[in-house]
């Protein structure tokens, strides 16, 4: 048996409009979706920044849909 704990990666902060956990609406597919958003990702393809955002959809059976750009999150959501 092991008993050595994993140590946790230091995660840089993305500046993004965003944060993780914050309770959004969104376009995905032609339809507006509102969910959680679970992790933030910072890419930078051909010079141009891009953050995209996995967001989580809630119900009975929860998914994850992946890499929303940022232009695609409407704003959030109020309860």
């Amino acid at each position: 048996m092991c008993f050595f704990k994993k140590k946790k990666k230091a995660v840089a902060q993305i500046d993004s409009k965003y944060k993780k956990g914050d309770y959004v609406n969104f376009r995905y597919k032609d339809e507006l979706y509102f969910g959680w958003i679970w992790s933030i990702y910072y890419k930078n393809i051909d010079g141009m920044p891009m953050i995209t955002y996995d967001i989580q959809i809630a119900g009975q059976c929860p998914t994850i849909v992946r890499g929303i750009l940022e232009e695609k999150v409407v704003g959030i959501k109020k309860n």
